[in-house]
């Protein structure tokens, strides 16, 4: 029996698109006779979409025969056993390929490693860096006036430290440093900041892969295979697979923190399926969530969100008519799990600002070291930024050359730095929509949309709107901020996908076309991710591997 074929929907779309976008004057729609940013944005739709088109319908008989052989695989061992062969692979692929995208941060002219030297003055009961701010550093008016310091030629310090009271500090937060303590100066002296930004990459894409690998074991009809490409998309997005390229102490903050955010986020997420949920999980994910705080204090209402979403339960019993007196007990001890480890790990790091910059509220932003003196400018977050920002992070286009890797990202100058937006980068973010989707449309809520599901999409929807809205306010743009609320987005996505996969049961149109986009975006916001941030060694190896096989097969 010939498989029947679905009917052109994203050709017939991207034509229409196309067709607008041309005749848009002509139409009444534009009356601008040249293509402003809208009408251009429409025609590459347009264009993205004709060629997802011919993509599906090449690829259509290939896609298909993936599949099925997967779904043979997990029929053969089972469909647990084959869930776990997948996060098994996916895991030891993973660690493969980051210690490959790593490059040596060295070899970029970073000689100070600021999280083993911040480690070295815990030892020592100091909390400043060893060196010491020079005399002609010291002797400027104002040591924060980055025009001052470049008159003076005064250039001799860490970049990007706070200075205060005669001494070096760092604005990021100590967590990592002080795991770094137990090691001894000459590990210390080994251990730079680009290997901790690799450690904390890979246990984050742990973390999050095994919440995926635990939701789908709870699923019947969700295929394997979906599961084995979700797997890539957590391991190979746009910025986790940039910022290994980097590096610096800035990714090693922001994977250390987004490590124990999303680690909590888990603990919180197991503790949903027990009826009684255990104090333990309770302390775990608040244990996590105090630590992810302590790495970057930017996450703080992303942890407000997701702990919210956690003791909601607890807290609405109190105010239930139907409680019984024995309750109490067991939520006082619920909320003092919750509860007890956060406001020990706030409280050791207010000391800690306390000790530095004789306030609790202080982190050092106000006296870096930077090409901003802080200690003037008081404009970081606004709703000014917000449009602007939102344009930049989603909709900054890509920039495509002839020769491999084919992509670059956008230099941004005000940052200095290069960018690329998300729908173009990183487009499997768009499938964060399929809640939207479906609530215009009115389409019943799956049957495995449970009260315990549905405060699992919470926690990370939560979680990825408050990280998110946090960075949309501020005035600094890079693209490594938006692993702030990538990976609780990218979470939300695989529930989302999960849910949608046991509700359609067998295959049937609907089902196919959930596969179809799903799987493109996937492999398309793969092939972004790797080709974004290859590694100078392997540009060279593939364009030499590129130029031998065009003078085999005679192109020149």
């Amino acid at each position: 029996m010939r498989r029947s074929k679905s009917p052109p929907i994203a050709g017939i779309s991207g034509l229409l698109l196309v067709l607008v976008a041309l005749f848009a004057a002509q139409l009444g729609l534009d009356n601008d006779a040249g293509w402003g940013g809208g009408r251009l944005l429409i025609l590459k739709a347009g264009i993205a979409l004709l060629v997802l088109e011919v993509f599906l319908r090449i690829f259509r008989e290939f896609i298909l025969n993936i599949q099925g052989r997967i779904s043979t695989m997990a029929g053969y061992i089972g469909r647990d056993r084959s869930l776990l062969v997948v996060f098994a692979a996916s895991v030891l692929l993973t660690a493969a390929a980051y210690n490959w995208f790593l490059r040596d941060a060295g070899d970029a002219g970073i000689i100070y490693n600021y999280y083993s030297e911040l480690a070295r003055g815990f030892k020592r009961g100091n909390l400043y860096l060893s060196q010491e701010p020079s005399t002609r550093l010291l002797a400027l008016e104002d040591p924060y006036d980055p025009v001052l310091r470049k008159q003076a030629g005064v250039e001799d310090f860490p970049w990007d430290v706070s200075l205060y009271e005669g001494r070096f500090y760092i604005y990021w937060g100590p967590v990592p440093a002080v795991a770094l303590m137990p090691f001894n100066d000459a590990a210390l002296a080994k251990i730079e900041d680009f290997h901790l930004a690799l450690v904390y990459a890979f246990g984050l894409f742990v973390y999050c892969a095994w919440i995926a690998t635990s939701f789908w074991r709870s699923l019947k009809n969700a295929p394997v295979w979906a599961f084995a490409i979700l797997s890539l998309v957590f391991g190979f997005s746009i910025p986790t697979t940039v910022m290994l390229g980097r590096g610096e102490v800035y990714e090693a903050a922001i994977f250390a923190s987004q490590f124990f955010f999303i680690g909590g986020c888990y603990w919180a997420y197991s503790s949903m399926r027990d009826e009684a949920p255990p104090a333990w999980k309770f302390a775990m994910a608040s244990a996590h969530w105090a630590l992810a705080i302590g790495s970057r204090a930017l996450i703080l209402p992303a942890v407000a969100a997701a702990m919210l979403v956690m003791i909601y339960p607890i807290l609405s019993g109190f105010l239930s008519k139907n409680r019984a007196p024995a309750d109490w007990g067991m939520r006082l001890r619920l909320l003092s799990a919750a509860g007890i480890p956060l406001l020990a790990g706030v409280s050791a790091l207010a000391w800690y600002n306390h000790a530095r910059f004789d306030s609790i509220l202080e982190f050092g932003i106000r006296y870096q070291l930077t090409n901003v003196n802080y200690t003037r400018f008081d404009a970081s977050f606004g709703a000014r930024y917000l449009l602007e920002n939102l344009k930049i992070y989603f909709l900054e286009p890509v920039v495509f050359q002839p020769r491999f890797p084919y992509l670059l990202m956008s230099e941004y100058q005000p940052s200095n730095s290069r960018i690329a937006g998300l729908f173009y980068a990183a487009p499997f973010i768009v499938l964060i929509l399929l809640p939207l989707v479906r609530s215009i449309f009115a389409v019943r809520q799956p049957a495995v949309a449970t009260q315990v599901n549905k405060r699992r999409l919470a926690l990370f929807a939560g979680a990825a709107l408050a990280s998110a809205a946090a960075i949309f306010f501020f005035y600094f743009i890079a693209l490594r901020y938006t692993l702030d609320f990538l990976p609780s987005a990218l979470i939300l996505i695989a529930l989302s996908l999960g849910m949608e996969y046991e509700s359609l049961g067998a295959p049937r149109p609907a089902g196919k076309a959930l596969s179809l986009i799903f799987i493109v975006l996937a492999l398309a916001n793969v092939t972004m991710g790797v080709l974004l941030a290859f590694p100078p060694e392997g540009k060279a190896f593939m364009l030499n591997l590129l130029n031998a096989l065009g003078k085999l097969l005679g192109v020149r």
